[in-house]
């Protein structure tokens, strides 16, 4: 029986570099960092205070002003993040047989946030006139259940929660979703609001975040560099459309990519700490490319976890030269993390939808603050500036707490580049077949795509 494919046709994003998918990449893309002092809480007192905070967002852009107050941010987050990605896949729901269409979100710590603050306000009042709508705004069922009432979607409504790695995680299973035939359409994705004093002295006790030295240093984090000295907290959100893909071609529906497989493994080690072997990532990247069925030298870019922590990164160098071999050192690898910091389950949100923008533009955005490389750290991190770049496969690791690694292989959906043209930064690119970016099943388009 030939396995369905699963195409990706629509992305939202709300991140601390912006909540369109035109200001983000933007800033991405030519080296912004969205790293900034913290301004929802003071952290006088805090040894770290910078963050990757999301501050052009208001929830009633997309939201009901009575129902937003009655959510938790990291739902918020999901919510607009999924009515962008149906509005960018151009997806008309009232022709679609809702009961076909599953919801897959991935968090981390869901509404931990409004749980603190509830708590707070529970001691204060001395248990009187607690918020009625605290349960609801707290339960990590709360970010898929939330898209599936804005949206009145009807099919398979999950929430995955495997810490840092719960968004690939997610869109894992909704790719077994539509390839099994369970579902057609799939809303997939993964929001955090982490950005707490009570969060940020739970992670600053267990000594994980970089020390800014009460905001005097400022390039941080810094992945893969010798200094690097722990992880700087962030939030936002980032879903994405994912269509069977003889029914994208039905609708005549954009392809950015195709989801050719992924992996998932357990190093069964340590909640805070990962095995320094990096076997299971290694066995995670390795049965990733088995289930894409690519040869490592077919891979063509790597985004990397990248968290900044002096530990996972050596990991992460080492299971990225167990799995490809002599062909690591001529892939380039870069992470988002400098950028926008550690938001957790949307980290891996922002991953994917910058790793299919970098393939949409042929275009690699650069590690931020890798001045000074690890010599351990012997990879091509793309320090500094971008770099223009033939992409058609690329590899998402996200690796998180407690030894989760899942790793994603993304394409440009079958594409074949036929003609390359370098133009200073941009690549001009001509695509045969079923093109990124192009109508499904549009024979022959050729199409410039300028960086």
């Amino acid at each position: 029986m030939t396995m369905r494919r699963v195409v990706i046709t629509g992305l939202g994003i709300v991140s601390p570099l912006g909540s369109d998918l035109h200001t983000f990449w933007n800033g991405l893309s030519q080296g912004h960092s969205g790293i900034r002092p913290l301004s929802c809480f003071n952290t006088n007192g805090y040894s770290s205070t910078i963050g990757g905070e999301v501050r052009d967002f208001d929830p009633t852009d997309f939201i009901n002003r009575k129902h937003a107050r009655r959510m938790g941010r990291a739902s918020q987050f999901a919510v607009a993040s999924s009515l962008m990605a149906v509005g960018d896949a151009g997806l008309d729901l009232d022709r679609e047989d809702r009961s076909n269409i599953a919801i897959c979100m991935g968090t981390s710590i869901a509404g931990m946030k409004e749980a603190f603050d509830a708590y707070e306000l529970f001691l204060k009042n001395d248990g009187q006139h607690t918020n009625p709508f605290t349960m609801i705004a707290t339960f990590p069922n709360a970010v898929s259940g939330e898209v599936a009432i804005a949206l009145g979607i009807h099919g398979d409504c999950e929430t995955y929660s495997i810490g840092c790695s719960s968004t690939a995680n997610a869109l894992g299973r909704a790719c077994q979703l539509i390839q099994s035939g369970s579902a057609s359409l799939v809303i997939a994705g993964g929001s955090e609001a982490p950005l707490h004093p009570g969060i940020f002295a739970a992670m600053e006790a267990g000594r994980v975040l970089a020390s800014d030295h009460q905001g005097t240093i400022l390039n941080l984090p810094r992945p893969f560099d010798r200094s690097r000295c722990g992880m700087v907290l962030g939030e936002g959100a980032g879903s994405v459309i994912l269509e069977d893909y003889d029914h994208a071609c039905a609708r005549g529906a954009r392809i950015y990519g195709e989801v050719e497989g992924w992996s998932a493994t357990c190093d069964a080690f340590s909640m805070a700490r990962p095995a320094t072997t990096g076997k299971e990532q290694a066995r995670a990247i390795q049965r990733a490319l088995t289930s894409a069925n690519w040869f490592p030298e077919e891979v063509d870019y790597i985004n990397a976890c990248g968290l900044g922590a002096i530990d996972l990164d050596l990991v992460e160098t080492s299971a990225i030269k167990q799995a490809l071999g002599s062909h690591a050192y001529r892939v380039p690898i870069t992470s988002f993390k400098a950028a926008l910091g550690h938001a957790f389950a949307a980290s891996g949100a922002f991953q994917v939808v910058g790793t299919v923008l970098a393939i949409e533009h042929q275009y690699l955005p650069p590690t931020l603050n890798l001045s000074n490389p690890d010599p351990d750290c012997d990879l091509d991190y793309v320090p500094g500036e971008g770099r223009s770049c033939r992409v058609q496969r690329a590899l998402i690791n996200s690796f998180g707490f407690g030894g989760k690694n899942v790793v994603l292989a993304v394409s440009n959906g079958g594409a074949t580049v036929s003609e390359e043209v370098l133009f200073g930064n941009s690549w001009a690119t001509t695509f045969n077949a079923a093109p990124v970016g192009s109508l499904c099943g549009s024979p022959d388009v050729s199409g410039m795509v300028i960086h």
